[in-house]
This record gives structure tokens, sequence and C-alpha cells, in this order.
């Protein structure tokens, strides 16, 4: 069994009820899988970075769940038949995986204190000076 995380893009006119059944679908289809959800992280509606089916606006949620290792393939073999869902993808996480949103574990008191490195001064190369070479002009010779 391994850990996968699916972010899925639902279309955002939806009414409320509709949302919370196309949810209910997806949750659905892991469990069908004998997949096991064991988070559900819903951000809301957000503005798309570019247009979608005419649509610029979504509604992002993001699904922890393990499974074996075949499911996530039927995952998203039908989520792209469902009409409400713009975009989706799903990964593998590893055990080494920071949070998606870059907060740590554990409470802040407890958080290590990162220090930015000092960067050693850099050298600045100096251009050697250009030696100019004498161009003689041509002469012109007049036929008189």
């Amino acid at each position: 069994m391994n850990k996968y995380e699916l972010g899925i893009v639902v279309r955002a006119d939806l009414e409320d009820e509709s949302f919370q059944a196309e949810m209910t679908r997806v949750k659905g289809l892991i469990e069908r899988f004998e997949g096991t959800i064991d988070k559900v992280d819903e951000w809301g509606r957000r503005k798309l970075a570019y247009p979608i089916k005419k649509l610029t606006e979504g509604v992002y949620t993001f699904i922890t769940f393990t499974s074996p290792a075949g499911a996530p393939r039927d995952i998203e073999d039908r989520l792209r038949l469902m009409e409400n869902v713009l975009r989706f993808l799903v990964i593998r996480k590893d055990e080494n995986d920071v949070p998606v949103q870059g907060q740590p574990e554990m409470p802040e008191e407890e958080a290590p204190v990162v220090v930015a490195p000092v960067e050693a001064p850099v050298e600045v190369a100096v251009e050697a000076p250009v030696e100019e070479v004498p161009v003689e002009e041509p002469t012109v010779e007049s036929e008189e």
C-alpha cells in the first residue's frame, strides 16, 4: 500500500449540494479501489491561472489517501469522465515529503531556526587592455 495525494479542481459555478455530491463521488472512487482516505484539505474557490472551458475560477481540494499501486490509474480513468472536474493530478507521496503548504509538522516553538548562509566575497575579473591596431586607409589614385 502506497500513500498518494489527489489534487482536484471542480467547477466553481456548482451549487453547494452539487459540489458535495461530486466530492462524495470522488471519495467513493478511492474507496471502491481499496483505498482509505487519510486527509481531505479543501482550499475553496480560487482564481485559475488560465481559463479552462471558459471558466476563470475553480474549487480546489486535496485528498491524501492510501491504496494499492494500481488504484491511482483506475481513479484517474474515472475522473477523466466526470464533467464537473476541470483538472486533477495524482502523485505518490514519499515518507520524506514536506507538507504541501510548506508548514512544519511540529509546533512553532519547537521548529528549528533556519539561518541563511553568508556569501563569500566574489572576485571580479578585470579585463585586459585592448591594443589598438593602426588601420591603413586605402589611397585612391586619380587618373589625370
